[in-house]
């Protein structure tokens, strides 16, 4: 009992310091004047264009999360999932779970 609650002081405290962290990002950044305004189609493709690295990045952390909580969750085998999750979506996962526990 007493591991489970130093895990969740410990997860909220870093729950905490990330969304400072943001809130200090986004405050710090001393407001932006819009002077030429973009189109979302726009917007999208210049970070695809300039920021796919950080997508990639991102799509792989979210895969890997959620192979994690199946594992832990579930029971789930975490390499097997985590593959399946970056090939296909991370959310396919689910509903392969999903079809698992009705058969």
């Amino acid at each position: 009992m007493k591991s489970n609650n130093t895990d969740k002081n410990l997860s909220g405290a870093l729950l905490f310091l990330t969304l400072g962290f943001i809130l200090y990002a986004i405050g710090s950044d001393g407001g932006f004047i819009v002077n030429d305004p973009k189109s979302l189609k726009d917007i999208l493709g210049y970070i695809f264009e300039f920021y796919l690295d950080f997508i990639i990045i991102g799509y792989v952390f979210i895969c890997l999360q959620i192979a994690g909580y199946l594992e832990l969750k579930h029971r789930q085998d975490y390499l097997t999932i985590s593959i399946v999750s970056i090939l296909f979506t991370p959310f396919s996962i689910f509903f392969i779970y999903k079809k698992q526990d009705d058969d």
